[in-house]
């Protein structure tokens, strides 16, 4: 919650979405939903805390639940002969995962994903794992007619709110859409036998929707159209070596969970071949091409082609696409399932397993390893819940002294335009809705231009609020 970070910007459209937020037209929905929520159950626009508590919860709440799904649709068509109680805690050690290992550094912080995210439209990548898990489960386990077309209908719905809201997302469905199609390639081409009538519609509605109204438009598909494929090609590794050389975040996305994770996959593709437990081979591979995704900003030519599908700047995100997460479950799952003398002592044996294992990989990150990176969201995990180092810049108390002071310059004062540093003037603006002189959470407007400001529009009570004594010193995304 520091000002002024991107939330703020989400915070404040929420009921202005002109006022200097940049947010394309086409994403305001995510923002007309919650004012529509706060509207009726009474939340006002002067409790902007309040409502950014509420918002962080709630779609962390989403998150946690789509991961969860996620994972758990997968593990139990890996292990179809398993326990439902082992696919339970396989599905919750991995959602576990999910939360710490995705992770970015901005400005000052090293933050996990829901800390960066949580209060935005970006609710969509969580939203892309409950579809894709939703697909899965129509694609193989076939479920009864009623349940596919009621599945059916929420990954329409909530695909072209993805399309319409942040489309990144729905590119990564798209490619783990094709993954598993070609995968289970006879079972696709008998599905679109079967249903072409059906999914031919649904397709075309899904393409006109993307043109109409996504935020942004793709420059891979006008070379495509044109036909440049040689400038395509070098347009492709151009970008890519930008992206490998400064915006792709590797120094702070890829940490040590992820190598430990990927030498526990090699372990149980080796042990394969002895067949400790029943695995769907197929559904495996499955699990593990879409994990490599998080290969995808590393390299020059996949990163430089997704930069042309979405945006060079924002490569740094195709990290959080990867499945890698359910890995470790399912690795040391299969691995422990030897040591188990009795089937009942396995999920015993798995539950220490895992939590040695990421004991273990903490206390390495900790101590010995030269990035810490994994720690680093440890503690941004443990800041999430605490909540002092990552509140907004001013507590509560000083929030209300703000308001006693604006009591003050009011008694003299009645129709003031205000001046001050950027964190006050956010809260004289929006919690005590005074008139200030404000360009943007990005801006840091002087005296000087405050002071012409005044002068062309003859406004006599232009306020410099002061800032009261022993406040905390205001540097912008600190």
């Amino acid at each position: 919650m520091r000002y002024p970070y991107d939330m703020w910007a989400h915070l404040i459209a929420i009921d202005n979405p002109y006022d200097y937020t940049t947010i394309p037209e086409a994403r305001e929905l995510w923002h007309l939903i919650w004012r529509n929520l706060f509207n009726f159950i009474g939340i006002l626009s002067s409790d902007i805390l309040l409502r950014a508590k509420i918002i962080h919860i709630v779609q962390s709440l989403i998150s946690f639940g789509a991961v969860y799904l996620f994972s758990l649709v997968v593990i139990r068509n890996i292990y179809v002969k398993s326990a439902k109680l082992h696919h339970k805690y396989m599905a919750y050690w991995s959602t576990v995962i999910w939360f710490t290992i995705f992770a970015t550094f901005s400005m000052y912080y090293h933050h996990i994903w829901i800390m960066w995210y949580s209060i935005s439209y970006q609710i969509t990548l969580p939203l892309f794992w409950y579809i894709t898990a939703l697909t899965i489960i129509i694609y193989l386990e076939n479920p009864v007619l009623k349940l596919k077309i009621f599945y059916m209908v929420q990954i329409l719905i909530l695909s072209l709110f993805i399309i319409q809201i942040h489309s990144m997302e729905y590119i990564y469905y798209i490619l783990y859409i094709i993954t598993l199609s070609l995968i289970f390639f006879n079972k696709t081409l008998y599905i679109i036998k079967k249903y072409f009538y059906i999914l031919l519609p649904l397709l075309i509605l899904i393409i006109l929707f993307s043109k109409s109204y996504q935020a942004e438009d793709t420059r891979l598909l006008d070379f495509i159209y044109h036909a440049q494929f040689i400038d395509l090609y070098h347009l492709i590794l151009h970008e890519g070596n930008i992206v490998i050389n400064s915006l792709n975040r590797a120094n702070s996305a890829i940490n040590e969970l992820m190598y430990v994770i990927l030498f526990f996959t090699l372990l149980l593709l080796i042990s394969l071949r002895n067949n400790y437990i029943h695995t769907d081979k197929k559904v495996l591979i499955f699990l593990s091409i879409t994990s490599l995704f998080i290969l995808i900003p590393i390299f020059s030519f996949s990163a430089g082609l997704s930069a042309l599908l979405t945006k060079i700047n924002v490569i740094h995100r195709v990290y959080y696409s990867s499945s890698l997460f359910i890995l470790l479950s399912v690795s040391v799952y299969y691995l422990t399932s030897y040591l188990a003398s009795k089937p009942k002592n396995h999920l015993y044996i798995f539950n220490i397993s895992i939590i040695s294992i990421l004991l273990s990989v903490i206390l390495y990150s900790k101590h010995i390893s030269s990035s810490h990176n994994y720690y680093k969201n440890i503690l941004s995990l443990k800041e999430s819940i605490k909540g002092d180092k990552v509140r907004f810049n001013l507590s509560s108390s000083e929030i209300e002294i703000i308001g006693k002071e604006l009591k003050l310059y009011k008694k003299k004062y009645h129709n003031s335009l205000f001046y001050a540093r950027a964190d006050i003037l956010v809260v004289l603006k929006y919690i005590y809705k005074e008139n200030v002189y404000w360009r943007g959470r990005r801006a840091t407007p002087s005296l000087e231009e405050f002071g012409k400001y005044c002068k062309i529009n003859a406004i006599k009570e232009c306020i410099i609020f002061k800032t009261p004594k022993n406040f905390p010193e205001y540097k912008p995304y600190w």
